[in-house]
């Protein structure tokens, strides 16, 4: 009686799981905006520019790591790249620049096995009075039936939130600056 009982409850949970994997997208996008106190051409730099970029972000500090920029920076191809304890672990590279309107990344990380494509782009809007519009352009693939570790364990709304500490960031850098 009791080994049916727990067997009816593996079941369900098993169908549970089944259900979550066919019903829940595998694709996270979104994008926030904010505007700074900062011409274009600044806020353009402070982005494609990956010494800058780390100087704001929140990522280095957040995930206790160390980066380094491989490649020329400020180009197509530049790469950020996080090691922790001397072991890389992920980068994110330019892959896209229009001169003061657009900084294009793809983002990999070795250790997220829920990944399969992640694209972020700042799309850059130059307002009167010296001021910029920042339209941060956010979009995931998520490998299935792995990203219910994503979905479950909170991953993406810690990503969001990320994304929103580095917009605050960058409106203090570009500002102080």
């Amino acid at each position: 009686m009791v080994s049916t009982i727990l067997l009816s409850i593996v079941i369900g949970m098993v169908v549970a799981l089944i259900i979550l994997v066919m019903v829940l997208p595998d694709k996270v996008q979104y994008i926030e905006t904010i505007t700074v106190a900062a011409p274009v051409s600044k806020v353009y730099d402070a982005i494609r520019f990956q010494e800058q970029l780390m100087a704001w972000s929140a990522w280095p500090i957040e995930t206790n790591s160390q980066c380094f920029v491989k490649n020329t920076d400020g180009i197509v191809g530049a790469q950020t790249v996080y090691s922790k304890n001397g072991k890389e672990f992920g980068y994110q590279e330019i892959t896209d620049l229009v001169e003061n309107e657009k900084v294009s990344f793809f983002l990999k990380s070795y250790v997220a096995p829920f990944e399969k494509d992640v694209r972020l782009s700042f799309v850059l809007k130059e307002l009167p009075n010296h001021q910029t519009e920042i339209n941060l352009w956010f979009k995931e693939y998520l490998k299935k039936p792995h990203f219910l570790i994503a979905y479950f364990g909170g991953i993406l709304n810690w990503v969001h939130g990320m994304h929103l500490k580095d917009l605050a960031n960058l409106k203090k850098f570009v500002e102080n600056q």
